[in-house]
């Protein structure tokens, strides 16, 4: 019996005291523990207060560095162009890329979430299939990236346009990624 309370007060001592049902969220929302302080308010090892300039930055800050992962994607493919040999067809994967990034960012979450959007000829179901197709895109663009640098470049010994292709496709990917999920919905903080 000795033992048995020993473990009990052992498993009590490692449990966390966040309520996990106040974690959750409904729907496909973007949220996390800095939008819910009621999931972090028994975490009192952390100073939560030192990320409220970030919370009220989240926009700013997200879109920042989703452009700079853009712009730097981009820069990688320009410099492989220039200082090496890409094969001009392998550009097309970084627009389709460039094309499901506009797909996936064009579409806002409270569209899906709320069922805001009813017009159209398909109405909510065409907003989810516009997300769907756009994430394909982005996916193929990010599959067939990684195809062609093994196949075309790095078998002929062409390491450096290989790895700007590839890197193009997944900057852009991530790009997408932290653009629409790292933002929230409030449209007045911009």
């Amino acid at each position: 019996a000795h033992t048995t309370t020993r473990r009990t007060d052992r498993q009590q001592h490692h449990r966390l005291p966040v309520d996990l049902h106040l974690c959750s969220t409904a729907g496909m929302g973007s949220r996390g523990c800095f939008d819910d302080d009621a999931c972090c308010q028994d975490l009192a090892c952390v100073q939560w207060e030192c990320f409220e300039p970030i919370r009220a930055n989240r926009n700013s800050i997200a879109s920042v560095a989703a452009g700079i992962l853009f712009a730097l994607g981009w820069w990688f493919i320009i410099d492989a162009s220039v200082t090496d040999h890409i094969i001009p067809e392998h550009h097309a994967i970084g627009v389709f890329s460039t094309v499901g990034l506009f797909m996936v960012n064009s579409i806002s979450v409270k569209m899906i979430d709320d069922g805001m959007y009813e017009g159209g000829c398909l109405g909510p179901n065409g907003i989810k299939l516009w997300l769907i197709f756009g994430l394909s895109i982005s996916f193929a663009c990010l599959i067939s990236a990684t195809w062609m640098m093994v196949d075309k470049y790095l078998h002929h010994g062409e390491d450096y346009a290989g790895a700007c292709l590839f890197l193009q496709n997944i900057l852009i990917f991530i790009s997408s990624l932290v653009f629409k999920f790292g933002r929230s919905d409030d449209y007045d903080s911009f």
